[in-house]
C-alpha cells in the first residue's frame, strides 16, 4: 500500500465504474451500489478485469491470475466464489460463462439506471480510516 500524503495533501485513487459496479485500485476493491463485496484480492483483480472489459476470454483471466501471483487453474474456484458473494449481498449474479470461450458481464443498472462505463474518476481516500 501507498503511503499516505503529506499534511494537507489529499491522496485519489483510480476508479473505474461499470453500472452498479465500482472498482478502486491501490489496493483493488469493487463495491455493489456503493457497498464494498468482500472479495478476496484474487476475486478482486477478476471482477475489476470484467468491469474493464466487460468481456474476456479464459486465457487472458488465467493470465491475469498469474501475473498477480496465483495458479491459473483457480479461475474457475474463483468465479465460483464471486459469484456466491454477490449473492449474499443481495445483487445478481455479476458473471456470465460464455462456453468454451470465457465470461461476461452482467450490468447491473445503478441508483440512476445507468449501466454507463466511467473510467478515469477518482475517489478521495480517507487515510484515518484506510478507505
Amino acid at each position: 500500500m501507498s503511503s499516505p500524503p503529506s499534511a494537507g495533501e489529499e491522496r485519489r485513487r483510480p476508479l473505474i465504474k461499470r453500472g452498479a459496479l465500482t472498482a478502486t485500485f491501490d489496493p483493488t476493491e469493487i463495491c455493489w451500489n456503493g457497498r464494498r463485496v468482500p472479495l478476496s484480492p484474487m476475486e478482486a483483480v477478476i471482477v475489476a478485469h470484467l468491469i474493464k472489459r466487460e468481456r474476456t476470454r479464459w486465457e487472458e483471466i488465467r493470465q491475469v491470475l498469474v501475473d498477480h501471483g496465483a495458479g491459473g487453474d483457480t479461475c474457475e474456484v474463483l468465479v465460483y466464489r464471486i459469484r456466491r458473494k454477490f449473492v449474499a449481498l443481495g445483487a445478481n449474479n455479476p458473471i456470465d460463462t460464455i462456453r468454451g470461450w470465457g465470461l461476461r458481464l452482467q450490468v447491473e443498472r445503478d441508483a440512476r439506471g445507468s449501466r454507463s462505463l466511467w473510467i478515469g474518476a477518482t475517489e478521495v481516500m480517507d487515510w484515518s480510516t484506510g478507505a
